[in-house]
């Protein structure tokens, strides 16, 4: 079986481990024991692409701690698709997207998502159940300038409450059955 590596990028406490917890078993983990991702960990789910073929999908939770770079580094490297989080309560995190998360992408791997891979990626903006429907609109528009930019895919969606889960699912395997296979070489 093919093995898909993807990375989940994004600032500390944006809910990357919350959501690929949820994603990977279906529940979203009890609070009370989430600690902060230290460096890195990753989950695996076995998922069959709109292509028929069965892969395992492995999804490399980067900490988000700029003092552990250097799994970052190693983590991003092989690759071929990635989701990049930010806290919808917090939009200084979708800035930090661009302005530290994009060039590190691009100086630690041959992904080069402002250069034109932005379509191997996936923005999501996690924790809309923390805003009210008011607020909705301006941080989709805010999402929508930075994945028009560089051709990104974009979500919102609640790893908590499981709103936008499906549509980011679905989108999800697009992108990897798209590119998966260009990078099983490198």
């Amino acid at each position: 079986m093919v093995i898909v590596k993807a990375c989940v990028l994004g600032d500390t406490e944006c809910g990357k481990t919350s959501f690929t917890k949820r994603y990977t078993t279906g529940n979203f983990p009890n609070p009370d024991f989430l600690r902060t991702t230290i460096g890195a960990s990753f989950d695996t789910k076995k998922i069959t692409l709109s292509t028929g073929d069965a892969v395992t999908l492995s999804l490399w939770d980067f900490g988000g701690q700029m003092r552990f770079i250097e799994y970052m580094k190693t983590m991003i490297r092989g690759s071929s698709v990635g989701l990049l989080f930010f806290d919808v309560t917090k939009l200084q995190t979708l800035d930090s997207l661009e302005n530290y998360w994009l060039p590190a992408i691009e100086e630690n791997s041959s992904l080069k998502p402002r250069a034109g891979d932005g379509a191997r990626f996936i923005v999501v903006g996690n924790k809309v159940d923390l805003i009210g429907p008011d607020k909705i609109d301006d941080v989709a528009r805010e999402m929508r300038a930075l994945t028009t930019r560089y051709k990104m895919g974009g979500r919102l969606l609640s790893a908590k409450t499981g709103v936008g889960l499906q549509e980011l699912d679905e989108e999800f395997l697009n992108v990897i059955a798209k590119y998966y296979k260009s990078t099983e070489s490198e």
